[in-house]
């Protein structure tokens, strides 16, 4: 049984006339009786009860008339879902981020998807750079957001957002105008661990070395808002990316840093491979959000 012989017994049904179905259809009549008459022994039952003056359907008519229009538009449905994955207008995506990320033009792009494209099913991954390129490399994710690109010739890689380095203060110590790095070399400094945010642990190690010093103690987190935190109860000060300025904690205030540190780059990163149209629909949402000329796509290697 073929859905073309159902779509031909239900024209027939639907309008209980060969001659107004043939029409229909575009078929000669003899073409639809023909047709009709293969599905009848296919099936080995009487479809139509035929005279002079009205088709009538049989008990085996109706029943199989129900089924086919519920299979016919099983089909129809699952043609559409086909061509809609196949547009990206369904399916999901998996992100993977670090903290930082969450506090940029991360939660927007990922607002303009669903709201563009409400059929695309989002999951969530925070963590660590490292973890991110396992993630990637194993498939399990299809975009990350991190600050180092562990050298991965698979991945692929573009700037997502470039934040400048400021300094988040505990009120009783901030300065009037811009912080001098040099003059804050005794007060603990609260960064990120190393091993769970290396890409910008090195952009903060940064600063200190262009103010000339290091700091005498450190004090490490996970999550950069903690660090703020920890600014907040008087612990010490926190190299932040300008992003987080909207953050207001009381006690906090945030400063410029006089030295000229190179920006904080938040890089989104890819499979090479990937042919994921949800995929390329977020990408070209990241890139309208992003600088105006932004670098074209490239593979980034930095050493661990």
């Amino acid at each position: 049984m073929e859905t073309r012989q159902l779509r031909y017994f239900l024209a027939v049904a639907d309008s209980l006339h060969f001659r107004h179905a043939a029409e229909i259809l575009h078929l000669s009549q003899p073409s639809l009786s023909q047709q009709i008459h293969q599905l009848e022994e296919a099936l080995g039952v009487q479809l139509f009860e035929r005279n002079k003056r009205n088709v009538r359907l049989t008990a085996a008519g109706q029943t199989l008339a129900e089924h086919a229009r519920t299979i016919l538009r099983s089909i129809g449905e699952a043609e559409q879902a086909a061509r809609q994955a196949d547009a990206g207008l369904t399916g999901q995506l998996s992100i993977s981020f670090v903290s930082t990320a969450m506090a940029g033009i991360l939660p927007q792009a990922m607002r303009q998807l669903r709201d563009q494209f409400p059929g695309v099913e989002l999951a969530f991954h925070e963590c660590d750079p490292k973890t991110q390129t396992d993630l990637l490399l194993e498939e399990r994710v299809d975009i990350g957001f991190m600050h180092a690109l562990l050298g991965e010739s698979q991945l692929v890689s573009r700037v997502a957002q470039r934040d400048r380095l400021i300094a988040a203060v505990p009120v009783d110590l901030a300065p009037e105008g811009a912080l001098d790095l040099a003059q804050f070399a005794d007060v603990p400094s609260i960064m990120p661990s190393p091993y769970t945010a290396f890409g910008f642990y090195k952009h903060i190690w940064r600063a200190y070395e262009l103010a000339g010093i290091a700091p005498r103690k450190s004090i490490f987190t996970n999550l950069i808002i903690s660090a703020i935190q920890l600014v907040a109860a008087g612990h010490g000060i926190a190299l932040v990316p300008d992003s987080f300025s909207r953050i207001q904690i009381p006690g906090v205030v945030y400063r410029e840093l006089t030295i000229s540190a190179p920006p904080v780059e938040l890089l989104a990163v890819w499979r090479r491979d990937s042919r994921s149209k949800v995929l390329t629909h977020f990408l070209e949402i990241i890139s309208a959000m992003s600088e105006p000329s932004p670098a074209p796509a490239r593979t980034r290697k930095h050493k661990a």
